[in-house]
């Protein structure tokens, strides 16, 4: 009889410690994430660490670690090649890579897995001419020499499809410089206009302002309309940035803008995806402590991207009454 007690209790041990392990499994680990950012000098790189310091503080699902990188092509590719299973991205070249177009590394070879979880805030399409050199807007750029980025990246792509759709990438001068080679010859004169993707005001165009005349060039009506006609309106959308922006600035200069995107791998379960965005959006403020560019974050806006929503954010978006 005791052997017996002894077998039964010895199986309501087993049976106990069993039904702990399952529980223990699907109460699960965090789910550990790597994001790619960018590099110091941006704001991906602090607003990147920060989300990803915010979700691992508050979710008990969820850790993430942000890594510094190149940024938004780098951080197509290691979306694709599974470094990333999150990263930042400017939404034109996150539309470029998930389609497959424009951008050399991904040209006929997308980026299929990529989603989008929120659009974070506007990143101006400034463009950066000489003062005196003749240049009032961007109609005034044929026949001069445009900095326009280097082949395969971002900033190229951008440049290449706003210039293209208006008629004008073939009237051009084009140098193939990035921003820092770019900025280097404009103050040398041997660059009439540089073309930059980022928040105003940008620290390194008032950098080149202490040592070369420069003027913002303006992107009219009449050119933002024809990129509408191209089917470009969504994706680049008009910009004005005030007066005083710079201390050379003088008066409102109405430009294009993309969007910062925050992206993730396709194959992150949904459960996942809704946390992370759940979680950003509940400690929102805490976010917009890191930059000045945080503070343009919202929840109506976030679900407007170029690019499927993956459906955990979706999901959160819809629950929020900003998606229908």
């Amino acid at each position: 009889m005791n052997q017996r007690l002894m077998i039964a209790g010895a199986a309501v041990v087993i049976v106990i410690i069993l039904i702990a392990g399952y529980l223990l499994l699907q109460g699960g680990e965090e789910v550990r994430l790597v994001m790619g950012t960018g590099s110091p000098g941006g704001i991906y790189n602090p607003l990147g660490f920060k989300i990803a310091e915010v979700v691992s503080k508050y979710s008990d699902k969820v850790e993430i670690e942000a890594q510094e990188s190149g940024a938004s092509v780098a951080n197509a590719k290691g979306i694709k090649a599974g470094d990333y299973q999150l990263a930042m991205m400017q939404s034109d070249v996150a539309f470029f890579a998930y389609n497959g177009k424009l951008l050399k590394d991904f040209e006929g070879n997308p980026v299929e897995d990529l989603r989008a979880l929120a659009a974070l805030y506007p990143e101006p399409i400034q463009i950066v001419a000489r003062a005196g050199a003749g240049i009032e807007t961007i109609w005034d750029l044929e026949g001069k020499r445009v900095a326009v980025g280097n082949p395969g990246s971002g900033l190229y792509a951008t440049a290449y499809t706003i210039l293209s759709a208006l008629g004008l990438w073939d009237k051009i001068d084009k140098v193939e410089f990035g921003f820092a080679e770019a900025s280097s010859a404009m103050k040398q004169g041997t660059v009439d206009v540089l073309f930059i993707v980022a928040g105003v005001p940008t620290p390194k165009i008032e950098e080149i302002a202490t040592q070369v005349d420069v003027v913002l060039v303006k992107v009219p009506d009449d050119a933002i309309q024809k990129l509408k006609d191209a089917g470009l309106g969504n994706l680049y959308l008009k910009y004005t940035i005030p007066a005083g922006s710079y201390d050379f600035q003088k008066e409102d200069v109405t430009t294009l803008t993309v969007t910062a995107l925050l992206v993730i791998d396709k194959d992150v379960p949904e459960d996942i995806a809704y946390e992370i965005v759940k979680t950003m959006f509940e400690h929102l403020d805490e976010i917009k402590t890191v930059h000045a560019r945080a503070q343009d974050i919202s929840l109506d806006k976030a679900p407007i991207v170029p690019i499927p929503l993956h459906p955990g954010a979706e999901k959160y978006y819809k629950e929020q009454g900003v998606l229908s």
